[in-house]
């Protein structure tokens, strides 16, 4: 693996409160693969067992539920550093979602079950990556449940307001960023892009939100 891979690798949240010597000691560890994806290629089937969690190196990729008729549900976006099915390598379960590269990709895959097993010296940061494991599924399933508090509603109106505020209080401040063009914001509520976009500009001239591109601000939070 490149210098710069591994550098990408040691910043995701999987290597935190470690050292440069014991993420090197640990990489040296565990059973690491590298592997690229062409641009709208698949990562992971539905379907599929899996047994490693992946690390997104470089580029960009979508993590889709699929239903029968091929229409895609977009659930996550994933960024450099940020770890994918981690759930279903460790839950022994096949994946119940796709992940496709929307950009050429490299993917460090780590073996779920030497990763979660302390080696024969009980070093500590292996106790550490097992934790730093623990608490980016918790912060997922977070994520996982605003976006049910989301689907819940009923009105495209209700969908885009519970979803701007839960934004708002995530990054806070006057103006953020969803980080979302939108299509992306239609398939992540599950709605039409047009519907999306005439209720937004419908709101915009009702003075309650502003935006532009992707940064948006809340003129009147109480009226959402």
């Amino acid at each position: 693996m490149a210098n710069l891979e591994k550098t990408t690798l040691f910043e995701s949240a999987l290597w935190a409160n470690m050292n440069d010597s014991e993420k090197e000691s640990l990489y040296q560890c565990l059973d690491i693969r590298l592997k690229s994806f062409a641009k709208d290629s698949p990562i992971i089937f539905i379907g599929q067992h899996v047994t490693h969690l992946g690390v997104l190196v470089s580029g960009q990729a979508v993590v889709v539920a699929e239903n029968i008729e091929g229409q895609r549900n977009v659930i996550a976006f994933i960024s450099p550093g940020e770890l994918f099915a981690e759930v279903y390598a460790l839950s022994g379960k096949s994946s119940g979602v796709a992940v496709y590269a929307q950009t050429q990709v490299k993917v460090a895959f780590i073996n779920a079950r030497e990763a979660t097993t302390v080696c024969q010296s009980a070093c500590p940061h292996h106790k550490q990556l097992i934790w730093n494991l623990m608490h980016i599924v918790s912060t997922k399933n977070v994520a996982l449940n605003e976006k049910i508090q989301c689907l819940g509603q009923r009105g495209i109106r209700e969908k885009i307001s519970i979803f701007l505020a839960l934004k708002h209080n995530q990054f806070g401040g006057d103006i953020f960023d969803i980080h979302m063009n939108r299509q992306e914001m239609a398939d992540y509520l599950c709605v039409d892009r047009s519907a999306l976009s005439a209720v937004l500009s419908k709101m915009k001239e009702e003075g309650i939100i502003d935006y532009h591109k992707s940064s948006f601000s809340l003129k009147h939070k109480e009226q959402l």
